[in-house]
């Protein structure tokens, strides 16, 4: 994490309005970045981010280790996506009937491909639509937040094996959804 944020944590508690107004801008733009992933929809993800910048808003002070501000907002993120998930699921559902329905479908889809992808056709959105809330939010801090397996733990508030389990079954469940078959690299030549 850069010193200057850290600084701006520590002036924010001390009550430095620009401090506050820049860990603010932080923190929105992790959790919409991630929550849009997680949800699909960046109406639902501005919701859930605001939510999430009233929380470090409000409990800015309990931060023990200012330079652990970026893992706190993704677990902050990840809990608020998933009862957002849980609560809204068929809103959901038709929010992302209505999203991006003329855009140009990707070619394959791969790990690499996925975090350029993540949002870029219906059929992934739908896909990803189906997946559990936590698979989602997993998927979401993997690709979108980039987050490593471990950091992924901790914003779940699960074991590693855990984490390492939900994004295993996400892109297994991906990988066989046939929403996604015109994503899959096609077949080499003479394989059966």
């Amino acid at each position: 994490m850069q010193r200057d944020l850290i600084d701006a944590v520590a002036r924010a508690r001390r009550g430095d309005l620009q401090a506050t107004e820049a860990v603010v801008r932080h923190a929105l733009t992790l959790a919409l970045r991630t929550s849009a992933a997680a949800l699909g929809s960046r109406e639902l993800a501005a919701d859930v981010a605001q939510e999430v910048v009233i929380d470090v808003l409000r409990d800015l002070r309990k931060l023990r280790d200012p330079s652990r501000l970026d893992a706190w907002v993704h677990r902050i993120t990840a809990r608020r996506a998933m009862r957002y998930l849980h609560a809204q699921r068929s809103r959901i559902a038709s929010d992302l009937d209505s999203l991006g329905e003329h855009e140009r479908p990707a070619t394959h889809l791969n790990e690499s491909d996925l975090t350029a992808q993540w949002s870029a056709t219906p059929a992934l959105r739908a896909a990803l639509a189906e997946l559990p809330p936590r698979q989602r939010v997993a998927l979401a801090l993997k690709y979108v937040a980039g987050l490593t397996d471990s950091e992924i733990a901790a914003a779940l508030d699960c074991p590693r094996g855990t984490a390492d389990l939900l994004l295993s079954r996400g892109r297994a469940a991906l990988q066989a959804n046939p929403l996604l078959a015109d994503l899959r690299p096609s077949r080499l030549q003479g394989e059966a």
